[in-house]
């Protein structure tokens, strides 16, 4: 990591000498009638897509004719699209192969002409490659926290938001350079298509140290497999085999691939969701199904699902599965 940072912020140090060739001229006040915005978050994580509906949804509510459009990894961008979201896609692997796809995208956002972009990378951590995407979106006006003195890149900021805020809010906060910013409210999603179903859904997978040990999700099913009829989710081909296992001991159902926009519906239909921290823990909360949350980083204020019955279970090598067993049918009795 110190190794990384380094890099950063020699990138960083080298990309300034070049942002008053890059960032257009003349006036850089706040424009207080936007007519196009462009909201920056290209990394590869479901789950941060869920948390910047709120500011996405305040941006429609507080400027209803102006157009927005999102800049967004391809990887994930179903999800803003379900949401009837304009997404302009980034192909990170596609760009180092082939870097003109860089450049004609660069081409692409300047011919829109924004009169503000927004870089929601990280609200508390400067970012070198969100800087540089808002400054060569060719956009007058250029939001972001004030997170490690970003100066030169930005124009506008607002004062990086307390550690202990959710992350949806922190980014929501993005919004209130400008009066009568809407109040924060969690993130909601609205699929499609519902199915209710009798219920709970398990997912088996998140990413580095926050995964759920495989012999903890084992003792886990065995649990609850037969008191709650029970449906096993996962994305990649690593927790597809784990899932597979849980199905060829448990009577469970594993649940096939399926799209993003897939994946909200059928979590809409369930009566509880219980997960790691990972996107689709984001996904449960904002169609408001309760969730038992599996979290081994303490960072539960900024990631704590947010539907009401959610529960939260914190343990450095993960909870006990008996303490998850007795949370899940508890929940159960009352949702």
């Amino acid at each position: 990591m110190p190794f990384l940072k380094s890099i950063e912020q020699w990138g960083r140090r080298h990309a300034s000498a070049a942002i008053t060739l890059a960032a257009p001229d003349g006036d850089t006040k706040l424009p207080l009638k936007p007519s196009r915005i462009l909201v920056i978050r290209t990394d590869n994580r479901l789950g941060n897509l869920v948390l910047m509906e709120p500011l996405l949804r305040s941006l429609k509510v507080r400027f209803p004719l102006a157009e927005l459009d999102i800049l967004a990894s391809d990887v994930f961008s179903e999800l803003l699209e379900s949401q009837g979201y304009n997404v302009i896609k980034v192909d990170k692997k596609g760009q180092i192969r082939n870097p003109a796809m860089f450049w004609s995208l660069i081409q692409k956002l300047r011919i829109r002409s924004y009169d503000v972009a927004i870089d929601a990378a990280h609200p508390h951590s400067f970012s070198l490659s969100g800087a540089v995407s808002t400054v060569l979106s060719g956009a007058d006006c250029r939001i972001s926290t004030d997170a490690d003195d970003p100066s030169g890149w930005y124009t506008n900021t607002v004062a990086e938001p307390p550690l202990y805020w959710h992350e949806s809010r922190a980014l929501h906060l993005l919004g209130s350079v400008w009066d009568d910013w809407p109040e924060w409210s969690p993130p909601e999603l609205h699929p499609l298509n519902v199915l209710e179903r009798n219920a709970a859904g398990l997912h088996v997978g998140a990413s580095g140290n926050k995964r759920f040990p495989i012999e903890h999700l084992e003792k886990l099913v065995d649990n609850i497999c037969r008191r709650v009829i029970l449906e096993v989710y996962w994305g990649s081909n690593e927790e597809r085999k784990a899932a597979e296992y849980l199905g060829s001991r448990y009577p469970v159902a594993v649940m096939p691939e399926l799209s993003v926009a897939g994946l909200i519906e059928r979590i809409a239909g369930l009566r509880l969701f219980i997960t790691p921290d990972n996107g689709p823990m984001h996904i449960a909360s904002s169609v408001s199904v309760p969730v038992i949350a599996l979290f081994r980083i303490d960072n539960m204020e900024r990631f704590a699902p947010l539907s009401e019955g959610s529960k939260i279970l914190y343990a450095e090598e993960g909870p006990e599965p008996e303490r998850v067993a007795a949370a899940v049918l508890e929940t159960l009795s009352y949702y």
